[in-house]
């Protein structure tokens, strides 16, 4: 099942892909806690009955953490592309700084980030978790 959250980051996901219908999406996570289906199917899943081509869909289904998303698409994006490549990071607004930067430190060059917004009830939890992950990023790397 798709959060609320993760819906919204998604359908800037699709938005992008009407514009770009030939960017190739990497859709990233494996299974949580008491998950049935790891992240990346639920998002291919989702993408597809909005109607986005699976032709276009990457799955990555082992990564638990951003740091090992960026890692394993990058390893996935590597085999598609020679040389020089862009990416999007597409996630919610409270997550661009950290995303982008662990993008950068798992070797993504060339990196630019789409935005979700995020609901209004969960600025506060979402604002405060994502304080904590950077200043733990910044102390141990």
């Amino acid at each position: 099942k798709v959060t609320v959250t993760l819906q919204m980051r998604l359908d800037k996901v699709i938005e992008y892909h009407r514009k770009n219908p030939e960017a190739l999406i990497v859709v990233t996570g494996g299974k949580g806690f008491q998950e049935t289906v790891t992240e990346a199917y639920a998002m291919e899943k989702y993408l597809i009955e909005n109607g986005v081509d699976s032709s276009v869909i990457v799955k990555e289904e082992k990564a638990t953490s951003t740091n090992e998303n960026m890692r394993f698409s990058k390893e996935i994006l590597d085999t598609y592309f020679e040389g020089d490549y862009r990416i999007a990071v597409v996630t919610n607004d409270f997550h661009i700084y950290r995303g982008v930067h662990i993008a950068k430190i798992e070797g993504f060059d060339n990196v630019s980030h789409i935005h979700a917004e995020t609901q209004w009830y969960n600025i506060m939890p979402c604002y405060l978790r994502e304080t904590l992950a950077v200043l733990k990023m910044w102390v141990l790397g």
